[in-house]
């Protein structure tokens, strides 16, 4: 079979409209016989299904490379290399490994290593996509790839993107541990000697402490900064910036009561206060917002009510609600939002209704949390399928994951699988593929895949036994 494709290609070329044709003695072309069209055309859609399964994270990449070792997917690789394509690369763990294991499956490995190391050397766009290369490189380094390691150092504070100086530490600390951190504070010392503005603080020295605490890391530094003029300009620029900290560090705001802290947050409550509100100040909190009539003093008070259940009636949250935006508060939307803690036929109606008339059906999905029935993973599915934009489906998973950790049903198979086919996000996958496996009903597809899945805690699954 081979041998008579390789016999059809000699017979052929491709024209300058792409089409691949027979050259014939007078001339003229003819058709590409069906048999060629089909393999060419099926190595097109498998490279295609490769790159969209590296792209999104999945395991399915891996397999297809091993089932195909003689397609070339090593352009697909060295662009997974060079970029990070999770949806948050800040937040998501490190994809290196899951790019290193299609890396061992090619046999082009040397063309996919040159690309790595020219790539650390020289992004300068993307903090993630830099982090993705310098944890990649640590990957060959750690298999005695000398020339990696080399490529390591050399690029660490070296041109660095704005704000990222930091940027390869860690992988210095894994590699060379004490060694690795005196470099990076001689390093660091080089910098600031020639940007005498730039300003360090000692955050890469507690973070190896913590995880040496036999050392005495601040202690060993400074003798070191005795003989080492760099290791001395790092250490006093700590210091400086330390003391610019607490000398311009804010006071605690003290608040008379919860509504006293709700309308005087900037600009809402804070992070911490968001989590930890008692059932009384929730109820406090609600019962001044059923009197409020100022629209600003309500949006505040409102905020409270996306992160607890509004203890009062429930009709007066779907009425602010239902009420048209005026866009100068975000009461709709902070309203919108509360309703998943609500629940009620008025309620339900409501979010189903803006679920078929809105242009932006994501935005009332999470709505059904609270209020699910048997047969609404008909609508969830169809709204996947619908959507295109990245953030828009990453907003869908968030909103289904809560859909279904709230409504455990098997019904969650299809558009848990539709956003698992569609979605970027290694974090969200993860609880997809949880949920999936908690209502027993992955596929044998997607439970072959995790085991080599971009997020190292989702292969962790098949190897807890889940």
């Amino acid at each position: 079979m081979v041998r008579q494709l390789r016999i059809l290609v000699s017979q052929f070329r491709v024209l300058r409209t792409g089409t691949l044709s027979e050259i014939r003695p007078d001339n003229k072309y003819q058709p590409l016989p069906a048999i060629l069209r089909h393999t060419m055309t099926t190595t097109t859609e498998i490279k295609n299904r490769f790159f969209d399964s590296l792209k999104r994270g999945t395991g399915e990449a891996y397999l297809i490379a091993k089932e195909n070792p003689t397609i070339d997917f090593s352009t697909y690789v060295i662009k997974g290399a060079l970029r990070n394509y999770a949806y948050d690369g800040q937040s998501e763990p490190s994809r290196a490994q899951y790019i290193f294991d299609l890396y061992s499956l090619s046999d082009k490995k040397d063309i996919i290593r040159n690309a790595i190391i020219k790539g650390l050397a020289t992004e300068q766009e993307d903090t993630w996509s830099l982090t993705h290369l310098f944890d990649l490189a640590k990957l060959f380094a750690q298999q005695r790839d000398q020339e990696m390691r080399q490529a390591i150092y050399d690029r660490f504070c070296n041109n660095p993107i704005e704000g990222s100086d930091w940027v390869g530490y860690s992988e210095i600390l894994e590699l060379d541990g004490l060694q690795g951190l005196i470099f990076i504070a001689e390093k660091f010392g080089k910098f600031i000697e020639q940007n005498p503005d730039d300003w360090q603080d000692d955050w890469i020295i507690r973070d190896f402490q913590e995880k040496n605490p036999d050392l005495d890391v601040t202690k060993i530094l400074e003798n070191y900064a005795k003989e080492n003029k760099h290791i001395r300009i790092y250490l006093e620029n700590i210091k400086r910036t330390k003391a610019s900290q607490e000398e311009h560090k804010p006071k605690p705001t003290k608040y008379i009561d919860i509504i006293d802290e709700v309308l005087n947050s900037k600009p809402y409550l804070s992070l911490r206060r968001r989590h930890d509100l008692t059932e009384t100040e929730i109820e406090t909190i609600a019962l001044r917002l059923v009197k409020e009539k100022d629209k600003k003093v309500q949006e505040k008070l409102l905020f409270a009510f996306m992160y607890y259940k509004f203890p009062l009636d429930s009709d007066f949250i779907l009425n602010l609600a239902q009420n048209k935006p005026d866009y100068k508060t975000r009461i709709n939307e902070f309203a919108i939002s509360s309703l998943k803690f609500l629940e009620s036929d008025n309620i339900r109606q409501f979010g189903l209704d803006k679920i078929a008339r809105s242009k932006k059906p994501y935005q009332f999905v999470e709505i059904l949390k609270s209020n699910y029935r048997t047969g609404d993973y008909i609508v969830l599915t169809d709204i996947v399928q619908k959507s295109k934009s990245e953030h828009i489906i990453e907003n869908l998973a968030r909103s289904y994951v809560e859909i279904y950790k709230a409504n455990k049903t098997k019904e969650c198979k299809e558009p848990l699988e539709a956003l698992y086919n569609k979605m970027n996000c290694g974090i969200h996958r993860n609880d997809i593929v949880g949920l999936l496996l908690e209502n027993n009903v992955i596929s044998d597809k997607i439970k072959n895949e995790i085991k080599f899945d971009s997020d190292i805690e989702t292969r962790d699954i098949v190897k807890n036994g889940r």
